[in-house]
């Protein structure tokens, strides 16, 4: 018990003087484990065969490419989203009235940007692979565009409704319990799960474009 207290302030302690890098710390781990979580419960399983065994497991890139995206793209801007919205509505002691535009206001600006970031990155992550041959820089930025405007059409709206409902319940449990420096790794903890949720449906949509394209 002494050594889960010690742990915990120790982590406390390093949020608390390297506030963003240990966000992104602690992001890029939960990404990546969100990554790993999704593709078992996808069943998006690679094959690598070593000597006569083939061995089924869920490494790949995509991990990697997660991890960035928790700890270089999302907590960055999270980061700066929050702190921004925790300037205009400062102190401890809100008025309900001010807690409601603080959560209207999130749920207009911070939300949105987050769920339209999550799904143009997992969009890209899943459908878009290098060339192997020749690289036409103007062409591949088509490509990009292209498959980020497709992922948006057909998943920001249900991500973005679910992210509403999540954010709105965890913006009243972190404005009652939780201070606002601890707010970013309170929301990626909540959104890792529900992350993970959301990225094993974007997986299982996909398994079932690829069959339809095969049949």
């Amino acid at each position: 018990m002494s050594s889960n207290k010690s742990l915990n302030a120790r982590y406390l302690f390093y949020l608390a003087k390297y506030p963003l890098f240990t966000k992104s710390i602690t992001a890029g781990v939960l990404s990546g484990l969100n990554e790993i979580i999704a593709s078992v419960l996808a069943k998006d399983y690679k094959y690598t065969r070593i000597a006569d065994h083939r061995i089924k497991h869920v490494i790949s890139p995509k991990i990697l490419t997660m991890i960035i995206y928790g700890s270089l793209i999302l907590t960055p801007i999270s980061h700066q989203l929050y702190a921004i919205l925790n300037k205009i509505y400062k102190g401890p002691n809100l008025s309900p009235i001010m807690k409601v535009a603080q959560i209207l206001t999130s749920l207009s600006t911070i939300t949105p940007t987050l769920a339209a970031v999550f799904v143009s990155w997992l969009s890209l992550i899943n459908n878009y692979t290098l060339p192997t041959k020749s690289l036409n820089i103007t062409q591949e930025i088509k490509k990009i565009g292209s498959i980020i405007k497709n992922g948006l059409r057909t998943s920001y709206l249900p991500i973005l409704k679910s992210s509403l409902v999540t954010s709105t319940c965890t913006l009243i449990i972190a404005q009652k319990f939780i201070q606002p420096e601890l707010w970013v790794v309170f929301f990626n903890l909540v959104f890792f799960v529900m992350g993970t949720v959301q990225n094993t449906k974007l997986k299982k949509q996909q398994q079932k474009l690829l069959k339809k394209k095969d049949d």
